[in-house]
């Protein structure tokens, strides 16, 4: 029994031993036979790389791969594509490169079988996560990939050719929070992206001797951040936040010298945009941009427009008066926009431009001296040189509050308030048209007098016409107005109402005005004249001029026909200044001309009496 016993025992421990065994070669094999199977794909998955043209130019490296052989799923580590130091083949019209360098590739839903029998690599989705890539341009029209050119690969055998890409498929692509560093050496700029993120949906590429045709169902593009500096643009550095792009039905038809596309639908936006100009003087700024194709229409939050220097640092830069302008928009929004003109014609047509809440400074050092050598032109003229074709048809502007203030020729400044203004404009184009440039605006003056103004400006000639109405104010209140423009101290008087129009050509003005005041005592301070001297000019302006229109009860009041000659180094606005306060001169002491009108007026009234 015992023998037996033993015997028993022995054959168990002997069959132990041989499943463990069995068991121990069994792992063995399938880690060395996954271990192949590995290697096996990794060098198909070189060779599928090695078998296209691109290799001629690009290599790629991996350390190692993971199979999901039940999924079809393929991760492969430690990638890195990047262009070779000597092409195997020359391509003379590649003149750009990139290298990509990345942790993980995941290639989802892998024909394997097809992989490892053909080394044709076919699948559904490609992930890219956390990217570098950095690209450098250094031609006018950049070309970083060899296409299907058969004049460029002539003189090779048919043994030696590879295949380029003549059609592929593929279901989705995505790159994961890349980031990307362009450099752009022919343009001399510099770009850097972070938290890249782009997915591409059912892309198809079809690739044909002398172009490349590729179709995207869906286009999706999110940027974390973009910093950018240009050294030949009008801009200097760039930086950007958030920004976003959705492109449905893309396609995409690229030769060597051209670039067609076409797309159903598309919209864009950027947050904290900021912008420095070339000479680092002026910062543009925006909250917000955000632009839709479908619903034609682009809106700006928050745009400011500064300069990046102190005014004194910034005057000092020129040698002329030049206005120093600054300013902040809450929101302007541009209202059914022909996107399609836009992109493929380079003109811009849009129906509306709405402003709101507009915050606006102006600064003129007038101790400097006009530049005689410039002439500035009239609205209707100025447009003509914008360089794209446009049309807006209707601009307005609300809540407008503008500071003007002037340093000057003696030293001492003034500072003018603008306040609750309105401002549209119909017909802004440099197309030809039958129709004149009109503005009407709408403000009121250090919150004491409130004004409206309509311009028409000639695109032909230049020309314009123009009319306001100034309502009551009393008239002290806006003595630093008065005093930016004559030399006029008003001590007390009010102002009853102000209409005047008139037309004014390249060099002159002329026009109407009605200015209805009572109860005026002025006081006059001419520069080159002493105190006593000015004494004696005020006695007699306040003894030769009226204090009142109509001077007495019952009497019609003085309409008069003023006019004045253009400075012409200076613009539109100037002309009309000139215009208005001639009309008031000629209200307060008539000229013959006006005198024998006032005549003829009196006795018309008188006869009507009768």
């Amino acid at each position: 029994m015992k023998s037996e016993h033993k015997k028993s025992n022995n054959s168990h421990h002997i069959r132990k031993i041989i499943l463990w065994s069995g068991f121990t070669v069994v792992v063995c094999f399938s880690v060395y036979a996954f271990w192949s199977f590995n290697q096996i794909l990794a060098n198909a998955l070189l060779r599928s790389f090695n078998s296209n043209a691109i290799s001629d130019v690009y290599e790629l490296k991996f350390e190692k791969l993971r199979i999901n052989i039940v999924q079809g799923n393929i991760t492969v580590k430690n990638v890195v594509i990047q262009q070779r130091q000597k092409p195997l083949y020359n391509y003379p019209y590649i003149n750009s490169s990139f290298r990509l360098t990345t942790r993980e590739i995941h290639l989802k839903n892998v024909e394997l079988l097809t992989l490892f029998k053909s080394s044709k690599l076919r699948l559904s989705k490609i992930e890219i996560v956390k990217p570098e890539i950095q690209v450098i341009l250094t031609g006018e029209k950049n070309i970083m990939l060899p296409f299907a050119d058969s004049t460029a690969v002539k003189n090779l055998e048919i043994k030696d050719l590879k295949r380029f890409i003549d059609s592929y498929f593929l279901e989705e692509f995505k790159l994961v929070d890349a980031s990307f560093h362009i450099t752009n050496t022919w343009k001399h700029r510099e770009f850097k992206v972070a938290k890249l993120n782009i997915s591409l949906s059912d892309l198809m590429i079809n690739q044909q001797p002398g172009r490349d045709l590729l179709s995207f169902k869906k286009v999706s593009l999110r940027i974390g951040e973009v910093s950018g500096q240009m050294q030949k643009e009008a801009f200097k550095d760039v930086q950007l936040k958030n920004f976003s792009l959705n492109i449905e039905s893309l396609n995409i038809q690229k030769s060597i010298d051209t670039l067609i596309y076409h797309f159903n639908n598309f919209n864009t936006g950027m947050k904290d945009l900021d912008i420095l100009t070339k000479d680092s003087v002026f910062r543009i700024t925006a909250q917000s941009i955000d632009l839709s194709y479908l619903n034609k229409s682009l809106k700006l939050s928050n745009l400011s427009f500064k300069p990046n220097i102190s005014r004194a640092s910034l005057q000092k830069r020129y040698d002329y008066l030049i206005p120093q302008f600054s300013g902040t928009i809450s929101t302007m929004n541009m209202l059914n926009v022909n996107f399609d003109s836009l992109i493929y014609q380079n003109k811009l047509f849009a129906d509306t431009i709405d402003i709101t809440k507009v915050e606006a400074s102006v600064f003129k050092d007038k101790t400097k001296p006009i530049d005689k050598t410039r002439f500035p032109e009239y609205p209707g003229q100025l447009i003509s040189h914008i360089p794209i074709p446009l049309l807006i048809k209707h601009i307005k502007a609300t809540e407008v509050n503008i500071v003007n203030i002037e340093r000057k020729s003696d030293g001492n400044s003034a500072k003018i308030n603008i306040q609750s203004g309105t401002l549209e404009a119909e017909n802004f184009t440099n197309l030809p048209i039958d129709k004149m440039l009109t503005l009407n605006v709408e403000a009121i003056i250090e919150n004491k007098a409130h004004f409206s103004l309509k311009l028409a400006f000639d695109y032909l000639e230049p020309q314009f016409s123009f009319s306001g109405i100034v309502g009551n104010f009393n008239m002290p209140d806006l003595n630093l107005f008065i005093q930016s423009y004559l030399p006029v101290t008003i001590k007390k008087g009010t102002s009853d109402g102000i209409t005047f129009s008139g037309k004014a050509d390249r060099t002159h003005a002329t026009g109407e005005m009605k200015f209805l005041f009572h109860d005026l005592d002025i006081d006059m301070q001419l520069s080159d004249k002493t105190k006593w001297q000015n004494s004696i000019i005020t006695f007699a302006a306040n003894t030769f001029l009226i204090n009142s229109n109509p001077t007495k009860a019952g009497q019609p009041p003085r309409i008069v026909q003023f006019s004045a000659d253009r400075d012409m180094n200076k613009g539109f606005i100037n002309i009309i200044l000139k215009s208005f306060f001639s009309g008031m001169k000629e209200t307060m002491i008539l000229s013959k001309e006006n005198r024998n009108t006032f005549r003829e007026t009196k006795k018309e009234k008188k006869l009507l009496e009768k």
